[in-house]
């Protein structure tokens, strides 16, 4: 199975990862992303049941009518965009921002329980198609709180405030420590994953640009971009203040995933080693037919498959609720 650009390490070779960082997490319990803290201001809701994270890119697919026409009217002024929809005394006219709320489960009443704490996403590109969807592709940028709801419908309109990291220098010595830390596990096991189920990649597709080029926050946020199937941990991740409380969190869970692959590797390794040996072995005399079929299969079959049979899911793709 090759893989193609960067799958190596955002597409096919990260998704069957997961399993084994679901595992870990029960077991642990280039963009600049600033914020003013402080600030207040309205936005644009939109819930959705994913995480949108500062620094990640959130692809989303548009097509109910009332988000097409938020959408036509944050993109207004640009070229393509269906000017019917747009609402010009809008005060997000052309503002490109909106911002997104994980939801998950159903509260009393029916109602889904919408996090208190998002991210304002910031539309970077578009495309229309002629049945009037709109395919977005857009960047996390500062997190906020919601501090109250001033609108319910046809739009979520909300009060919020942003927030900021914990004042920690971007340089000092134990976060940029942890930074590295973080960045070799993620190496290391996004490296095992695709030695493990016999991924093609080069070295190009296996060292992003993005673990030399972003600072320790920045970097925190981008590899909690990686636990989408574990969205209760990607939402603590994202209401955590400190930068360094982040890393640790991904360091615990990045070296028990670590771990975990190693001792995978080395038991199919075993497996396939203990398989030629017994390959290579002269097959008893023909008189003895069963003996022979029962001496060469126990060591193949018990050994080759990872425990709890990890295998590559579906990829999540956002889309309007």
């Amino acid at each position: 199975m090759a893989l193609t650009s960067r799958q190596a390490f955002s597409g096919a070779g990260v998704r069957t990862c997961r399993a084994a960082l679901q595992r870990s997490c029960s077991r642990a319990s280039r963009v600049q992303c600033v914020a003013r803290a402080g600030v207040r201001k309205q936005i644009p809701i939109f819930p959705l049941n994913m995480v949108a994270l500062p620094c990640a890119t959130v692809p989303l697919m548009i097509f109910e009518a009332r988000y097409r026409v938020l959408f036509n009217t944050i993109l207004a002024g640009e070229p393509g965009i269906e000017e019917g929809l747009v609402q010009r005394e809008s005060p997000f006219c052309g503002s490109r921002r909106f911002g997104m709320c994980y939801v998950e489960g159903r509260g009393e009443g029916g109602a889904a329980r919408m996090a208190s704490i998002g991210t304002c996403l910031e539309v970077v590109e578009f495309a229309h198609v002629q049945d009037g969807r709109i395919f977005v592709t857009c960047k996390g940028r500062e997190r906020f709180r919601v501090l109250s709801i001033v609108r319910e419908r046809p739009i979520m309109i909300a009060e919020v405030e942003e927030l900021a990291e914990e004042a920690e220098e971007e340089g000092g010595e134990e976060v940029s420590a942890l930074a590295r830390e973080v960045s070799d596990l993620l190496r290391s096991t996004v490296r095992l994953n695709v030695k493990l189920n016999n991924i093609e990649a080069s070295e190009d597709q296996l060292e992003p640009e993005e673990l030399a080029g972003l600072g320790p926050r920045d970097l925190s946020y981008w590899v909690a971009s990686f636990f989408a199937d574990i969205r209760v941990l990607q939402q603590s991740l994202l209401e955590e203040d400190s930068t360094v409380k982040r890393l640790r969190r991904e360091k615990e869970i990045l070296a028990e995933t670590v771990r975990y692959y190693s001792a995978t590797v080395a038991l199919k390794s075993l497996g396939a080693t203990e398989t030629s040996s017994s390959s290579s072995v002269s097959s008893p005399p023909s008189s003895s037919p069963s003996s022979s079929s029962s001496s060469s299969s126990p060591s193949s079959s018990s050994s080759s498959s990872p425990p709890g049979g990890d295998k590559a899911g579906g990829e999540d793709k956002g889309k309007d609720a």
